[in-house]
């Protein structure tokens, strides 16, 4: 790829013309603004809390996700698999965030942004410059078992490689950090309160910790609604769908008979969680098969995806195979 990333002066006068009138198109600032962080592990997509807690009132919506469009090369960049492309759109769209977060804090422009990912420390950081700026804060916790949000990351993933789209892959390990990130924050929020008011939303949507640092008990109790969140089995029928999807994406990752290790790394890690955790919670009738054949197609496809993992090949990141393999639809988590 030739050409480098456009420069700062270009990157600002996009936010200007472009990107600022349609995230701020809200209307004048507001008197008594407020910050609401929403955030949770890779794959829970805070988005769809979004309607929620917005509740409609007139609130800017931002996310890093949303500003990699505004890039006047996005559909080249997109497509392509070069480091230099994936530089290039997460330097610019790290720019506009700046951008956008300052002219939020300076013109008091309530705003609700997704964190998704961010680190406990970065989150805090970000709330404690908005409330010093006059902002009300409230972070929003999105959260679901790691069984859901992991296949969604790599279920989004998959979708984007066979439709030629470059997107960020999500390892295990950077997965779990992020999991262990928002777990992390709310602890550190329960001990120490420091924003406003704190909100766990479930998988479903729906609120199960709502709470202001002015009540008597404080935000005492967060961390175990998060965990009891994160640890709830899957229903019967979001269990079912579940496993279906985790057969589509394993069938279209073996399509290409080799599967790169970091790729095979988070399949093998969804099947033994299918196994040690969403089967044996599947409410089935004594004497049904569903059980033990679905305990064989998960065993099946853990010696496949074995067998088609090179045993040299380091854990580097790799693009996903780009050939026609089943059809995927996004899954329960997306």
């Amino acid at each position: 790829m030739s050409s480098v990333a456009s420069p700062e002066s270009d990157l600002q006068a996009i936010f200007e013309r472009r990107i600022r009138p349609v995230v701020f198109a809200h209307g004048p600032s507001a008197a008594d603004p407020e910050l609401i962080l929403a955030t949770g592990q890779f794959g829970v997509g805070p988005a769809r809390a979004f309607g929620g807690l917005v509740d409609g009132r007139e609130i800017a919506a931002l996310g890093a996700s949303d500003l990699r469009a505004f890039h006047p090369r996005y559909l080249e960049l997109s497509r392509s698999r070069s480091a230099e492309a994936s530089l290039i759109l997460t330097e610019s769209t790290s720019g506009w965030m700046r951008s956008a977060l300052q002219y939020a804090r300076t013109t008091r422009r309530s705003l609700l942004l997704d964190g998704t990912g961010s680190s406990s420390d970065v989150a805090l950081a970000t709330a404690g410059l908005f409330a010093k700026s006059g902002f009300t804060t409230t972070v929003a916790v999105v959260t679901a078992p790691k069984s859901e949000s992991l296949l969604a990351t790599v279920s989004g993933y998959l979708i984007d490689a066979r439709a030629g789209r470059a997107s960020p892959f999500t390892t295990v390990a950077e997965h779990d950090a992020s999991l262990e990130s928002v777990r992390a924050l709310v602890q550190t929020l329960e001990a120490a309160p420091s924003v406003d008011r704190l909100k766990i939303i479930g998988r479903d949507g729906t609120t199960r910790f709502d709470a202001a640092r002015t009540d008597a008990s404080g935000f005492e109790g967060a961390l175990a609604t998060l965990e009891r969140q994160n640890a709830t089995p899957l229903p019967a029928p979001q269990a079912m769908r579940w496993l279906s999807e985790l057969r589509a994406t394993t069938d279209f990752a073996l399509s290409s008979r080799q599967v790169a290790h970091p790729l095979a790394e988070v399949l093998i890690e969804l099947h033994e969680l299918g196994l040690r955790e969403v089967l044996p919670n599947l409410a089935l009738p004594k004497d049904s098969q569903a059980r033990p054949l679905a305990e064989a197609n998960l065993g099946r496809q853990l010696v496949a995806l074995r067998q088609a993992t090179p045993t040299d090949q380091r854990p580097e990141r790799q693009p996903a195979p780009a050939i026609s393999g089943p059809e995927i639809d996004r899954g329960i988590s997306l």
